[in-house]
């Protein structure tokens, strides 16, 4: 009961017999029940009972209503056929259907629709393609996406929740942690980060939302975005994973172990993408356009030199 109103928008009535569609209460116009449209006072303005059918508002194939000017009288017959459906003198039902949206045509149900319909998805943000890019690394594009909506467990927002926690950084010990500092204005992140970006080609901002926003520009050439938005990916799961452990742990690592550990995981992730391409490098090996060498050569020429 408590889902009628919600689903009867969706319900379509096609007339075959008229006998057992409602006048009132059925969508068999497509524009929703009558009743919604005329108030309560829509089947004593108009002499049609509340429960009559529509069979009962046709007679000789012309619609059987008055010819009043009140205002409920004229909008009904607005929103009605100029003609009455063709009543089926067989023992032909009505056919009640299903609209996946309130849009569409009747037909097949389907639920996904549905759900579409009833849970619409907000509008996409400006950086879904620098984290939900296709060749992500699912656990890196996670770590990214909380963290660009500032919803990591930082000392910053954990004091604000009341933690009686120690402001400082865990990674340089020298400033107050939030997630910009964190991941680019501390000295240990910066370390890590100038490995990796100190070709002329590229200049990251040194915020978090900056430089998702950077990442779609980064380089004219597809591949070198792509490495762009995975190395950016990459670095951040990576300086978390070392703050947290140096937060249950107290163990430290050098931030060439940091530099290390990517550059393997990202190499391994750059090997597997041009073994994708193996076919479409082999058409084009007479072209010596930046733009057909392989991710691992752009990774070595730009990033691992």
């Amino acid at each position: 009961m408590n889902l009628r109103s919600i689903a009867r928008p969706f319900v379509y009535c096609r007339i075959q017999s008229g006998r057992e569609a409602l006048f009132w209460h059925d969508n068999w116009t497509g524009l929703g029940p009558l009743i919604s449209l005329s108030g309560a006072n829509g089947p004593r303005e108009l002499g049609v009972r509340s429960l009559a059918t529509v069979s009962e508002s046709i007679s000789d194939g012309a619609w059987s209503l008055p010819t009043g000017r009140h205002r409920i009288i004229q909008l009904i017959k607005a929103c009605l056929p100029p003609t009455p459906p063709v009543l089926s003198t067989t023992d032909a039902s009505d056919k009640f259907l299903w609209r996946n949206s309130l849009d569409s045509e009747p037909g097949q149900f389907s639920a996904s629709k549905t759900w579409q319909t009833l849970n619409p998805a907000p509008p996409l943000v400006p950086w879904h393609q620098s984290i939900w890019f296709k060749v992500r690394i699912p656990k890196h594009a996670f770590q990214a996406w909380v963290t660009v909506l500032n919803r990591l467990p930082t000392r910053d927002r954990l004091r604000q929740w009341g933690s009686n926690v120690s402001a400082t950084c865990l990674l340089c010990n020298n400033h107050d942690e939030d997630r910009d500092h964190l991941f680019f204005r501390c000295s240990f992140s910066r370390e890590v980060w100038d490995v990796f970006f100190s070709h002329a080609s590229f200049n990251p901002p040194q915020q978090f939302e900056p430089i998702i926003n950077w990442l779609p520009s980064s380089s004219p050439n597809r591949k070198l975005r792509t490495i762009c938005n995975l190395l950016v990916q990459a670095l951040v799961y990576a300086l978390w994973k070392e703050r947290n452990l140096r937060l249950h742990t107290s163990k430290s690592r050098p931030s060439l172990l940091i530099v290390k550990e990517c550059k393997v995981i990202l190499k391994a992730k750059l090997i597997g993408l041009d073994r994708a391409l193996l076919p479409a490098i082999s058409r084009r090996l007479q072209q010596s356009s930046s733009v057909n060498e392989s991710y691992l050569q752009l990774w070595f020429r730009y990033f691992d030199a």
